[in-house]
């Protein structure tokens, strides 16, 4: 009988660890979103870094200011990733404030 209730208990505690995480906040949800499209940009700025070098139509100057942007947006996005890792929901609404698309 003892047995039965470790393996309740444990299934228990499985069922929480699911239901725990599968409560995120919709601000989180939608950092994850700009996180996800963020990192798209960045992958297509790398894309235009590469071809202005390799093209030599761009001076140096604008490479690296186009350079410096990426890495700025590089550590945004880390710091974005880790408040939506973290599950902060004042961080995303700070991020998601920031980023948001104004139409």
């Amino acid at each position: 009988m003892k047995w039965l209730k470790y393996v309740i208990g444990l299934i228990g505690t499985i069922g929480a660890l699911f239901a725990v995480n599968k409560v995120k906040s919709e601000e989180v949800k939608k950092l994850k979103k700009v996180i996800d499209k963020n990192k798209k940009e960045e992958k297509k700025v790398e894309k235009q870094i590469e071809e202005l070098e390799t093209a030599k139509k761009a001076s140096k100057k604008e490479i690296g200011n186009i350079k410096r942007k990426l890495t700025i947006s590089k550590k945004k996005t880390k710091k974005m990733q880790e408040a939506y890792d973290n599950d902060e929901v004042e961080s995303a609404v700070d991020f998601l404030r920031k980023f948001s698309e104004k139409k």
